[in-house]
């Protein structure tokens, strides 16, 4: 009820007498649209789902079913974890990634391991269905005068059959997430040369000290927007504080649509305003070309999954496949079978949740260490500008004097 006084607080004392007399769903779904927009005033990123709720491209219907089933599958320890798989790595960090103390260090890493912990539910049930299946064979071999049937499958070959289409469901599964992931990775990696050629040129083409810095902060604030702009729970507000002015800052966080197309349009003018030849306006602007190709490439990942087809059949083929793990097992294994049939669950997850935690890569990759360096190098280049104009004016000297001394030694020879 708060948030509704406030809401129509907000918009003029909005009468709510028709908003009491409608049912639960329509209240529930007014209450969502308003944290929709409170979401987007303090700069959080929503999903591309929610955006298209917030500003009616969906059924009302569809809406309703979204939230309720949002709120009852999101996994809020999973997505808090993804920001520690942001990691960069240095020379001492692929030391320890080489160790040959590796195999140790991870099996005794497997209690504090997300990946198990997010698999818990999962595992939780395969050992509770374990447990029972081994209760009830033991129970029929303590009691045989019972006659109970068996749970044992005695054909087991279509169960070793179904392993191999198993094995390559998974491995297609984790290859296309691995490739997504390399391609967002690259596509960053691109996104940081290109700053650092926009950056270079400018400098070699243009001594425009006002010019030259409007340019640096503008394409910083590029890869902060890109980062905002394929990120969730991002708050590109304390991002720009540091690199925009803070009128610019406000200008930006006026855009409601597209803010990557209002900044490359900011760095289109900066380029064509430079005093600088129009092949060397060309130029800039051929990069900035590549920063539009990365936005529609970070656009189409986000909004692309891998087929949702395929990643519920493996899902499924996985489920069943190790709901008949426990019948299969209990004649080789007996009580073994319990935990033995946990500890291949974990794998053959571990391997389908890997895929899915890579297959959005950009909430994984170190994308705010890519825009610092992209920053610091973009500064380190005007900051080192006079010194490489002297080290060029210094060697044009030292060759003009060279000149007239190799002819005064031809005409004395």
């Amino acid at each position: 009820m708060a948030c509704l006084q406030l809401y129509c607080h907000g918009t003029g004392g909005t009468s709510l007498y028709d908003l009491h007399c409608s049912k639960h769903a329509c209240r529930k779904r007014f209450i969502q649209r308003y944290r929709y927009r409170l979401a987007d005033k303090r700069n959080l990123r929503c999903s591309p789902y929610t955006q298209a709720v917030h500003r009616g491209y969906l059924g009302e219907t569809r809406t309703c079913m979204n939230t309720r089933y949002s709120s009852a599958t999101i996994d809020q320890d999973k997505e808090d974890h993804r920001q520690n798989m942001r990691t960069v790595f240095d020379f001492e960090r692929w030391a320890t990634h080489r160790s040959s103390q590796r195999y140790l260090l991870h099996l005794l890493g497997i209690p504090k391991s997300m990946l198990i912990r997010g698999l818990k539910v999962p595992l939780l049930c395969e050992f509770c269905f374990s447990f029972c299946v081994a209760s009830w064979e033991s129970y029929k071999e303590v009691h045989p005068s019972l006659g109970l049937p068996s749970s044992n499958l005695e054909a087991s070959d279509p169960f070793h059959l179904t392993s191999f289409a198993l094995a390559l469901l998974l491995a297609f599964r984790l290859d296309a997430s691995y490739s997504r992931y390399m391609e967002a990775r690259s596509l960053w990696g691109d996104v940081v040369c290109d700053a650092r050629n926009l950056m270079r040129q400018a400098q070699g083409y243009s001594g425009n000290e006002e010019s030259l810095q409007l340019l640096l902060r503008w394409t910083s604030a590029f890869c902060k927007v890109l980062m905002w702009h394929v990120r969730e729970h991002c708050d590109l507000e304390s991002e720009l504080q540091d690199v925009l002015l803070p009128s610019e800052v406000e200008v930006l966080m006026q855009q409601e649509q597209h803010k990557p197309n209002f900044v490359l349009s900011v760095l289109t003018q900066i380029v064509h305003s430079m005093p600088a030849a129009e092949g060397q306006k060309l130029a800039l602007d051929a990069t900035l070309t590549k920063f539009q190709k990365a936005v529609g490439t970070c656009e189409r990942m986000v909004k692309t999954p891998i087929p949702r087809s395929y990643t519920r059949h493996t899902s499924r083929f996985l489920v069943i496949w190790l709901a008949f793990l426990p019948f299969t097992l209990w004649r080789a294994c007996h009580w073994a079978m319990v935990p033995a049939a946990v500890l291949i669950a974990f794998l053959l997850l571990g391997v389908e949740e890997i895929g899915v935690q890579i297959e959005e890569p950009f909430g994984i990759l170190p994308l705010e260490n890519l825009c610092d360096i992209v920053h610091a190098n973009a500064k380190e280049m005007l900051n080192t500008r006079y010194q490489v104009d002297q080290i060029v004016q210094n060697s044009s000297t030292s060759r003009s004097q060279s000149v007239p001394q190799m002819h005064s030694n031809g005409s004395h020879h």
